[in-house]
């Protein structure tokens, strides 16, 4: 009676747990720097590419000042926990409203192909490309994040 009762349990117990990890997740409030040679990069697009299983892509837009706040799931919530490979892309690829989309609004307006008309300023493919990226970054972050980038 006693085995039974306790084989229940488990198995509850691994059904609670199951169901539990197929929840959002939480995010963790993330913004950074990003310049190229010295001065803040504007209007580019940072992608934070999930590298753990469980995590998910997180996407932002840098302003002005070359400030970017990572979007997963909502305008602004940041980024999982986890390991992630980052690509930086410049304007030109990207739509100026893509700070105020969640990553798969982002990834649609990118595919629909809606381009800036000013030219292109010059990422070189080891900050740009997913497979040559030499960027990385850990959530959560030790402070801000700052990504100084040299075209050469």
């Amino acid at each position: 009676m006693f085995r039974n009762y306790g084989c229940r349990c488990a198995g509850l117990l691994v059904v609670l747990a199951a169901v539990a990890g197929c929840g959002k997740g939480e995010t963790v409030p993330l913004q950074g720097t990003v310049t190229l040679d010295g001065r803040p990069l504007q209007g580019a697009t940072v992608h934070f590419i999930a590298q753990d299983p469980e995590g998910r892509d997180a996407i932002g837009s840098t302003d002005a000042e070359g400030v970017f706040r990572l979007s997963t799931f909502e305008r602004d919530d940041g980024a999982l926990r986890g390991r992630y490979k980052v690509i930086v892309r410049p304007a030109t690829q990207v739509d100026p409203e893509l700070s105020r989309m969640t990553p798969a609004e982002a990834m649609e307006a990118a595919s629909a192909g809606r381009k800036l008309n000013r030219p292109p300023v010059p990422i070189p493919p080891r900050f740009s490309q997913p497979g040559q990226t030499v960027l990385a970054q850990e959530v959560p972050a030790d402070g801000d994040v700052v990504f100084e980038l040299q075209s050469k």
